[in-house]
């Protein structure tokens, strides 16, 4: 084959392929407009479905809105109606109101005056309770005053009591002494004498074991009273010892009964445990009101 056929060979060879793949190209390019065709169509019918369902939706909510339309109209109407009665009871509210403004200041007035008078009240309450516990203090003075009084009376009597004994004592004293003088001075007074000297020395009856008392004044001079006398067995001459049991416990001394011994008292005469004058002893060691009197380590009548 000559050169112009292997040409020409190749040409054709060359259109044929050209033929070829343009033919493909136009058969895809109309498969492809099929499609999209289809497509389109599909889309219109959905779409003019979509619009006929808008429409008739639509048509049902100008239907709805025209009927709440008309149902506002007429609520609007009513409102209006409503509005003009408000209007009125407002304008007769306003006239109440004003009424009762007025009533508020004439009650704020009284109110007021009865806040003035409350003040007052209570300005005169204030002075009369100052005033009552001003009494109630000077009543309370005047009890105070009235047991501080009645304590000294009762000190008083004690002490004109036990002074009044003291002195019955003295004037026994005195008459035993008298008589005692006279009997000396009487011819064969030696034998008289030897008497006096013997009723001096003469022992006391013995203390029961568990005879008890207070000391029931304080002390005048050397002398205080006890609570116990001859019905206890306490006779004059008797010696019994005076203690404290507070604070720890204390021996002030001896008490010595005088002549002045009753059924349910006696008087007796303190002689301190130091040894030394009563003027000379401290307040605390000196015998008070309440203070134990007994027997402590055996008789005392020696």
């Amino acid at each position: 084959m000559s050169w112009l056929g292997k040409i020409l060979t190749f040409l054709v060879l060359i259109a044929s392929v050209a033929w070829m793949a343009l033919t493909l190209n136009v058969y895809v390019t109309r498969t492809n407009w099929k499609a999209r065709a289809d497509a389109a169509e599909k889309a219109l019918k959905e779409s003019e479905a979509n619009r006929r369902a808008e429409l008739s939706t639509s048509a049902t909510e100008v239907a709805r809105m025209a009927n709440l339309l008309s149902a506002e109209r007429s609520r609007t109407a009513d409102l209006d109606k409503a509005l003009a009665e408000q209007k009125a009871s407002g304008s007769k509210s306003d006239e109440e109101f004003r009424k009762l403004t007025n009533n508020y200041a004439v009650l704020q007035q009284s109110v007021q005056l009865l806040v003035a008078q409350q003040k007052a009240t209570l300005s005169e309450l204030e002075d009369t309770r100052g005033r009552n516990t001003l009494l109630e203090n000077n009543r309370v003075q005047l009890v105070r005053d009235a047991e501080a009084a009645n304590r000294e009376r009762l000190r008083a009597e004690n002490e004109a009591k036990l002074a009044r004994a003291i002195s019955d004592e003295n004037v026994a004293r005195a008459a035993l002494l008298q008589a005692q003088l006279s009997e000396l001075r009487q011819p064969g007074g030696g034998g008289g004498a030897a008497t006096v000297l013997r009723s001096i020395d003469k022992v006391p009856a013995p203390l029961p074991e568990n005879v008890r008392g207070t000391v029931t004044s304080d002390l005048a001079g050397s002398f205080v009273e006890i609570s116990i006398g001859l019905d206890a067995g306490v006779t004059p001459g008797a010696r019994l010892d005076v203690f404290r049991e507070t604070n720890g416990g204390r021996y002030l001394g001896t008490l010595v009964v005088t002549k002045s011994a009753y059924p349910k008292n006696a008087v007796a005469e303190f002689r301190p445990a130091s040894q030394v004058p009563v003027s000379q002893l401290k307040p605390e060691e000196l015998p008070r009101k309440g203070d134990q009197v007994g027997i402590v380590g055996g008789s005392r009548n020696r």
